[in-house]
């Protein structure tokens, strides 16, 4: 009887356990494995959406996509066969390959039998035609046809556009909440980066159901893919490529801007790179060279800081008429150098200006009269005065990896230095030298505002990025309207260091500047505007290294005034 009481006990307790097990499994976990379940028995088959189209200003197009021809195998249809290597060893056959490596990648590839494993991508149309016409004899091969990005214009306006690649591993734990998957594409650099969600659209698929040995036994829905939307610049992709053409063989960043809208009309930078080498795989040479090559092509110069040199005249200049410490008859003798304590620095011209009003300073570009200017204005004053034209801050334009440069002052100097402001610093800050550091766009703005007299204006790529228009004058008009004058001068006038942008019976202003670099090649720098028809079109020239500005930058200037005049009617 104690035997049996003890059995009874142990199955009371069994029963107990079992029951609490089941309890715990179909409630409490129920919902969990139910999910699990469905998950195991639901799959997407992804359906990649195309990407936008990107436009140029006269609806001319800048990037879209070329189908290309991938090979694949339908894994359900190789499984099925008596002998898969069979079919492995026919389509080698006709690729002329290797047997072996096509069922190496078959078997590398292969994700379920549902999913269709890549072979071979990005064949010639005429291999995909061959193996089209031979599917009788290749059962479970297809040809499969797949969007790729197809950059039109190359090198020309890479750095505005930018190029896709595959999303990173470590990229994808902060991507796949926004709706990424590991294998797909992701905007690199340009416009391709910042609009990349409304360029890549919505990728669609099939939903279906899957036993356990992974095959399709039923097709539960279809979602179609959304192609992204297309994206209009302000870009002028013929003005964009004849620049491209003058400096592709140099170290530049050169723009040039509708001054009353702000509208980018081409933007480069030299070097530049192929973005079509980069998204394909099979060029790994030419991508390793690029992303070796040591005047580094991937590197947007428009975007990063220089010291500008004597561009920066314009802000002293202006700097001097506002505080009233100068008016247009005011001059400064330049004997050649200026002497500071026991040290003397120099104009450019060594026998020296003599006596020059700011007009005359500007068109010859003397560096004493601005030392003098410089001290008499201030470090303070120069800082607020740069801060005013956008100096020391972004412009926000639609690219990524804008650099904000520098504007220094004493705060600024002990901070990062810990050393305290000399008058030598306020000599450097003066002529656009010593700690200041500022990008070819930020000048272009700059020269933006001269030719606005004094509006403020907001550089953009894209037209529907556009701004609202903002016309709040930010200069005086009286100041800007001098330097108006002393730019003209720069250009028009025998003796300015800009002449040799001179084009006859074109109205140019402009401004040179040689900046000089330790150890190197002074950098070349030429800001200006042009008048077309009712338009004022702005410029910069900006040659890494190039020497003096009056000379190879003012070249290159007077060539691009020369295409604008010539081509009007694209740009009005």
């Amino acid at each position: 009887m104690r035997r049996i009481a003890v059995l009874k006990t142990f199955f009371i307790i069994l029963f107990v356990v079992l029951s609490a097990d089941i309890f715990y499994l179909q409630i409490i976990r129920g919902r969990k494995f139910l999910e699990q379940s469905e998950n195991n028995r639901i799959r997407l088959v992804p359906e990649e959406a195309s990407r936008g189209v990107i436009f140029d200003r006269n609806g001319i197009v800048l990037v879209d996509n070329k189908l290309v021809f991938d090979i694949v195998a339908i894994p359900q249809e190789i499984l099925s066969l008596k002998n898969k290597d069979e079919i492995f060893y026919k389509l080698a056959k006709f690729l002329k390959l290797d047997a072996e490596i096509l069922s190496e990648t078959f078997k590398h590839n292969f994700q379920g039998s549902f999913f269709p494993v890549m072979l071979l991508s990005d064949v010639s149309k005429e291999t995909a035609f061959l193996i089209e016409q031979e599917r009788l004899q290749l059962p479970g091969i297809l040809v499969k046809t797949r969007a790729v990005r197809h950059y039109k214009y190359g090198p020309a306006a890479a750095h505005i556009l930018g190029y896709v690649g595959k999303i990173r591993e470590e990229e994808y734990a902060a991507l796949k909440n926004e709706g990424y998957s590991i294998n797909d594409l992701k905007g690199r650099g340009g416009l391709e980066e910042v609009f990349d969600e409304q360029l890549r659209g919505k990728n669609g698929g099939m939903q279906i159901e899957v036993d356990s040995a992974g095959n399709i036994k039923g097709v539960f829905g279809y979602k179609c893919p959304q192609s992204g939307a297309n994206l209009y610049t302000n870009i002028d992709i013929n003005l964009q490529g004849f620049i491209y053409e003058l400096v592709k063989d140099k170290k530049s960043a050169v723009g040039v801007m509708d001054a009353d809208s702000g509208e980018i009309l081409a933007l480069v930078s030299t070097p530049a790179f192929d973005p079509n080498i980069l998204i394909d795989k099979k060029k790994y040479v030419e991508i390793a060279e690029i992303f070796k090559n040591k005047d580094a092509p991937l590197l947007n110069r428009s975007l990063k800081t220089y010291p500008p040199g004597s561009i920066f005249k314009i802000v002293t200049a202006y700097s001097g008429l506002a505080e009233n410490i100068i008016n247009t008859e005011s001059t400064f003798e330049c004997p050649g150098e200026y002497k500071i304590g026991n040290y003397a620095k120099h104009c450019w011209l060594k026998r020296g200006h003599g006596a020059l009003t700011i007009k005359n300073a500007i068109a010859t570009s003397c560096n004493v009269f601005f030392y003098k200017l410089g001290l008499k204005i201030g470090e303070q004053n120069l800082y607020r005065y740069a801060s005013l034209f956008g100096f020391g801050r972004k412009t926000q334009i639609e690219l990524p990896e804008e650099e904000a440069g520098i504007v220094p002052d004493a705060k600024w100097k002990k901070a990062n230095f810990n050393e305290k402001w000399f008058a030598g610093d306020t000599l450097n800050f003066a002529i656009g030298q010593g700690y200041l550091l500022i990008s070819p766009l930020q000048a272009l703005k700059m020269a933006a505002l001269i030719a606005n007299i004094g509006e403020d204006v907001l550089p953009h790529i894209v037209a529907q990025n556009q701004p609202k228009a903002n016309n709040k004058r930010i200069l005086s008009v009286f100041a800007v309207e001098v330097i108006r004058e002393g730019m003209h001068r720069v250009v028009s006038a025998g003796y300015g260091t800009g002449h040799r942008a001179y084009v006859e019976s074109i109205e140019t202003c402009g401004k040179t500047g040689t900046a000089q670099v330790i150890r190197q090649r002074s950098h070349a720098w030429f800001v200006g505007y042009t008048k077309l028809g009712g338009k004022r079109i702005c410029f910069v020239v900006f040659l890494e290294n190039g020497g003096h500005g009056g000379e190879q930058a003012a070249q290159l200037m007077r060539q691009i005034i020369v295409y604008l005049h010539g081509q009007k009617g694209n740009f009005t």
